[in-house]
């Protein structure tokens, strides 16, 4: 765990700290902490102001199948809550979902609520249909929520589910971090480091963490791989947008506790300016600090 001086260490601790929560406590959030996680939620800062973005909110009743609205793998949790986060736009839509929706799970795990992501990229357009959205909506992903289950048994749960899915085995930074080229894997230094142990905190789609970092004349570059086995089929790649933009997130809340300013410039795959990178990495972003 990197140590560093926060001026929120709270937020930075929450980012390392958050968890996939797959089993929850059956009794669901009280009013008045249903009304924080609707602040939360408005609160939310875009990557994209120009994207509009919309979450609606669910409780669950006991009993009540999932399956029909987070899909197989609805199956699998007992949350009391949950959000449908959508997004329209022109442009990084996805990413911009991630980023955002990343924010509210971050400080949900401040107040102690546990969450999962459950994807539905590939079942965007009965989503759409299910819960009348427009055409032109995003989704990528449910949020559920609750808090997690205390028992042992629900903690078990939640621990075997992570281990299944990988989601306990992270990148050493070595593995994603890049000094000055692709030719060159690094260890962050000590002014970096913070940032790329909140990326590598960040959650992914069946763990697949498609994101590099390249560190040159003072900008962090973000890039994602093209294709990862861990996501499957070619029509559920799209996660590494989303899962980009969840990476994000972590990194602007870890300079928002830190107390340190910095800028996301979306990037153009066919911007000559680009540093060199391999092929099988796509451009996604540059992070300017002040």
């Amino acid at each position: 765990m990197t140590t560093t001086p926060c001026q929120n260490p709270g937020l930075y601790q929450a980012i390392l700290a958050r968890r996939s929560v797959r089993r929850y406590a059956r009794d669901p959030l009280g009013a008045d902490i249903l009304e924080q996680v609707g602040a939360i939620v408005a609160g939310a800062k875009p990557l994209l102001p120009d994207n509009d973005f919309a979450v609606l909110t669910r409780d669950v009743a006991p009993g009540e199948d999932l399956a029909a609205d987070l899909g197989a793998y609805g199956r699998l949790v007992t949350p009391p809550h949950y959000l449908l986060p959508y997004g329209t736009g022109e442009e990084h839509v996805w990413t911009d979902l991630g980023y955002r929706v990343e924010q509210v799970a971050v400080r949900l795990t401040e107040l102690g609520i546990g969450t999962c992501y459950v994807g539905c990229l590939a079942r965007e357009e009965a989503v759409r249909a299910r819960f009348g959205l427009p055409e032109t909506a995003h989704i990528g992903a449910f949020l559920v929520f609750g808090y997690p289950a205390t028992s042992v048994g629900g903690r078990a749960v939640n621990s075997a589910i992570r281990r299944v899915v990988g989601a306990v085995n992270k990148l050493p930074p070595e593995r994603i971090f890049f000094q000055g080229s692709f030719e060159y894997p690094a260890l962050p230094d000590d002014e970096i480091a913070p940032l790329i142990e909140a990326a590598r905190a960040a959650p992914s789609a069946d763990n697949a963490q498609p994101w590099r970092f390249l560190w040159l004349e003072g900008m962090l570059y973000l890039f994602v791989r093209r294709h990862n086995r861990r996501y499957g089929p070619e029509h559920h790649q799209a996660y590494r947008y989303y899962d980009g933009g969840i990476c994000m997130g972590n990194l602007s809340l870890a300079l928002e506790a830190l107390g340190r300013a910095g800028h996301w410039t979306m990037l153009d795959g066919e911007d000559p300016l680009l540093p060199d990178c391999p092929p099988d990495l796509e451009p996604l972003a540059k992070l300017a600090l002040a």
